[in-house]
């Protein structure tokens, strides 16, 4: 399997038009409620038609970078991240993650996926910012995004509704000129072969 970023324990890299199909694990994400409690992506069915013009959209888009995250050891496709929203000329990303594959909970893959998407955004990309929005009732993934550092910036209110109720959104960001005096080793280390393309 090609890998775009291989990691020590994981591998990111681009999706293809057979991880879309409806016997793959991604397709069935889409369709599991129970991973849309926090965010906005499955209040309709999931379909094979709407899987390839998602995917067809994404490959044509200058502004996405989407990868997914494969375990190295079982080849597994446990989750996606992206950069989304990217404005080449302020140098800023939109960052977002999903774990899909439950038996990789609570492991640590969407904190290194994390990292490892941020030393690349930073260093390969050239960005200055990176950030991002959480639900302010998700403690799990505001825990990622403490050890990733994206600090918290300030409150979207009521944002997201669920079962009649609205809660807040927490947006995060992180700059490069902090980023990576305090976590580009951090990130660094969690690649099997480092990248060559680092900066000053």
């Amino acid at each position: 399997m090609e890998r775009f970023l291989v990691g020590k324990r994981i591998s990111l890299h681009g999706l293809t038009p057979d991880q879309m199909t409806p016997d793959t694990p991604y397709y069935g994400w889409l369709d599991d409620l129970s991973l849309d409690e926090y965010t906005e992506r499955s209040h309709f069915p999931n379909n094979p038609q709407r899987m390839l013009d998602y995917y067809t959209t994404a490959c044509a888009n200058r502004s996405l970078v989407l990868l997914g995250i494969f375990d190295n050891e079982s080849g597994d496709h446990v989750g996606n991240i992206s950069f989304s929203d990217i404005n080449w000329l302020n140098r800023r990303a939109f960052i977002g993650y999903l774990l899909g594959d439950a038996n990789y909970a609570g492991k640590g893959y969407v904190t290194e996926a994390c990292l490892m998407m941020m030393y690349y955004g930073f260093n390969r990309l050239n960005l200055n910012r990176i950030w991002g929005g959480v639900s302010a009732l998700h403690g799990a993934s505001r825990k990622v995004c403490a050890k990733v550092g994206l600090k918290e910036e300030g409150i979207q209110r009521q944002t997201l509704l669920r079962n009649g109720e609205f809660s807040d959104s927490i947006m995060v960001g992180a700059l490069r000129d902090e980023w990576m005096p305090e976590f580009g080793e951090k990130a660094r280390g969690f690649f099997a072969v480092p990248p060559t393309y680092d900066m000053p």
